[in-house]
């Protein structure tokens, strides 16, 4: 695998702060245009106004690296962090993350690219050890919608012709394939817990905070559910609830949920299991 470096010069871009890398976060250009490839997407952060960047950017005829992975890229920052990304990464993911690019300029070649980017990704894995569980997308450690072929399901099947669950999963059982050659993907790292409430469902637990679904449990009570789109915001009865997102299913902390619901909230540690009541 031939990777071209193309370090940037741009402080703005590269501010050069060392980093010690947890995980690998993957997204898309959302350039469609003719001629958005690599190079331009690279020059593109190379620009002394750009305020952004990504450690390697990847189209079908070649892999830019644009940031030593050691050094700290601006490729996720935001407002405010789902969850999940606070509790495996850090407050600020741009300090622990290696950004990869993926390109889609329409003179491309999609599988091409996609391929490409599977076998960087795996390589970077390898390298320092890890699996698939430290594999991200940025919608997962922000809400962004990206890489939208990942996130959404018309750019999904416009890309891959499925789902964009179907599509994450694959990428990650591809990924998963070229370090180990076997097709399942490792359990999670996660300590699974159960709820029940006149339902059973699963959640997880983070740092000793249970996790449990959003629209399970609260439309089996009577609850609301709703989505902001313009704030990728989760509301329960027309509050907003802070939410992680896994495999297209919305998770929030027990207690903040329960509170919403009006329900009272009994932990059994023997059997983690989470009991949710009427007060």
């Amino acid at each position: 695998m031939q990777i071209s470096d193309m370090l940037l010069t741009n402080p703005k871009a590269r501010p050069r702060t060392k980093i010690v890398p947890k995980g690998v976060v993957i997204h898309w250009t959302a350039n469609e245009r003719s001629g958005a490839n690599a190079v331009a997407n690279r020059n593109f952060f190379n620009n002394p106004t750009t305020e952004a960047s990504a450690h390697y950017i990847v189209d079908d005829a070649q892999i830019i690296r644009c940031l030593p992975e050691d050094e700290m890229g601006y490729h996720v920052g935001a407002k405010a962090y789902k969850p999940m990304a606070l509790a495996k990464l850090s407050s600020y993911p741009n300090n622990c993350t290696i950004g990869i690019e993926m390109c889609v300029n329409a003179d491309g070649h999609f599988p091409v690219m996609y391929q490409r980017t599977v076998e960087l990704t795996a390589s970077i894995l390898k390298k320092y050890g890890w699996g698939v569980e430290q594999l991200w997308r940025h919608y997962d450690i922000t809400g962004k919608i990206c890489p939208a072929f990942f996130v959404e399901d018309d750019y999904a099947r416009k890309y891959t012709g499925s789902k964009a669950t179907e599509a994450w999963e694959k990428f990650q059982q591809d990924v998963h394939r070229l370090l180990t050659a076997y097709p399942q993907k490792p359990q999670g790292d996660v300590d699974k817990c159960e709820v029940q409430i006149a339902l059973a469902t699963h959640g997880f637990v983070i740092n000793g905070v249970s996790y449990v679904p959003v629209r399970a449990i609260a439309e089996a009570v009577g609850g609301v559910v709703g989505w902001e789109p313009e704030t990728q915001t989760v509301t329960v009865n027309g509050k907003v609830i802070a939410c992680t997102n896994e495999k297209g299913i919305s998770y929030a902390a027990t207690r903040e949920l329960a509170s919403l619901l009006g329900l009272g909230v009994e932990w059994d540690g023997q059997r983690k299991l989470v009991i949710l009541r009427k007060e």
